[in-house]
C-alpha cells in the first residue's frame, strides 16, 4: 500500500508563504492529491498555532502534506509529532531548506508527483522550549540578518536572505555567550551561533554542513570575534559549506545546547523567533515521520 493511503489526506497551505506562492500552488498540488486517488481536505492556515493544531488533531493513518517554507513545515511537524501522523513537505516558500536537506524537488509539480513513489522515514526534530524546529535555530548575526528578511518584503525567493545578511553583516557586533553543550561549559565572545537539525537555512546555505536528520545528533556551529572582512569570507563559504576551516569557526555534535549571553538576544528557528536567550536546546531523535 502507497505510505500514507490508508487515512485521510490533509493539505495544509500557508497563505502568506513565499510571497503568496504556496498559495497560487494550491489548486496545482489539489489535482496532483486526486490524480493518485487522494481525496485531499483542503486547510489554508490562519496562523502557526493553527497549523500545528490541524496536525495534532489527525490520526497516525492520514498524511499531511505541508505546503508552504520553513515555518509551516516546523508547525505541521509539531502537531504531527504529538498525533502520529505522516507529513509530506512540499516547497511554497522563499528559502525551502528543510525539503531540499529531504531531497525533495523545488519545484512544486515535480515534488508533488513525486509523492506517488516517495517513501516513509524517520527524521530528528529540535526542540526549544515548547516549540520544534527542523533546520536550523541560531542567535547573534542571524538574529539581525532573519529581522531584516522578514520585514523585507520588495524581494522573492533566497535573495531576500542574502540582503538580509549583507545588512546584518554592517551592523553585527561581537557578543559574550555562554554556552552548555551536553554538560560541558564554555564561553564565548563571538559573532554567531547556530544549532542545525538539517543544517540548511537561508534558501540554502550550508551552515552546518556535516548535519544529518536521522543521526540523533543536533550539530553545534560557533564563529568567534573575527574581522569584518574576515567574517564576510566565512559567510560567503557558508553557502557550500566549506567554511569550517576557516579561522574562529569550530563545531561539534552534542544532544543538547544550553545558550545564555549577557543581553536579552533573541533565537531564531527555521525563520521566526522562538525563544529569548537563555535557552535549552534539544534533539528529539527520530521523532517526525516523513514522506520523502
Amino acid at each position: 500500500m502507497r505510505a500514507g493511503a490508508s487515512g485521510r489526506t490533509i493539505l495544509t497551505i500557508s497563505p502568506v508563504s513565499g510571497g503568496g506562492r504556496a498559495l497560487r500552488a494550491a489548486q496545482l498540488v489539489h489535482d496532483i492529491l486526486v490524480a493518485q486517488g487522494r481525496s485531499p481536505e483542503l486547510v489554508i492556515t490562519e496562523s502557526g498555532d493553527h497549523a500545528e493544531s490541524v496536525a495534532a488533531a489527525a490520526d497516525p493513518s492520514d498524511l499531511v502534506v505541508s505546503l508552504g517554507g520553513d515555518g509551516l513545515h516546523s508547525r505541521v511537524a509539531a502537531g504531527a509529532i504529538d498525533s502520529g501522523a505522516l507529513v509530506a513537505p512540499l516547497p511554497g516558500g522563499r528559502g525551502n531548506d528543510f525539503v531540499r536537506a529531504l531531497g525533495v524537488p523545488q519545484d512544486t509539480r515535480r515534488s508533488a508527483e513525486a509523492l506517488s513513489v516517495a517513501t516513509e522515514r524517520l527524521v530528528d526534530v529540535g526542540r526549544v522550549g515548547d516549540r520544534h524546529f527542523v533546520g536550523v535555530a541560531s542567535v547573534g548575526f542571524d538574529s539581525v540578518a532573519n529581522t531584516i528578511a522578514n520585514e523585507t518584503t520588495w524581494l522573492r525567493g533566497p535573495l531576500v536572505y542574502a540582503w538580509g545578511g549583507l545588512r546584518a553583516l554592517l551592523a553585527t557586533r561581537p557578543r559574550s555567550f555562554h554556552l552548555t553543550v551536553d554538560g560541558e561549559q564554555r564561553t564565548l565572545t563571538g559573532l554567531n551561533v547556530a544549532v542545525g537539525n538539517s543544517g540548511r537555512y537561508g534558501g540554502g546555505v550550508h551552515i552546518c554542513p556535516t548535519a544529518e536528520l536521522d543521526d540523533e545528533h543536533l550539530d553545534l556551529l560557533t564563529v568567534a570575534e573575527v574581522s569584518r572582512t574576515a567574517f564576510a569570507r566565512i559567510l560567503l563559504h557558508s553557502f557550500p559549506g566549506t567554511h569550517l576551516s576557516r579561522p574562529g569557526v569550530a563545531t561539534n555534535r552534542a544532544r543538547t545546547v544550553h545558550i545564555d549571553a549577557d543581553e536579552p538576544l533573541v533565537l531564531f528557528a527555521d525563520g521566526d523567533p522562538v525563544g529569548v536567550l537563555p535557552v535549552e536546546i534539544t534533539c528529539r531523535p527520530g521523532a517526525l515521520r516523513v514522506l520523502a
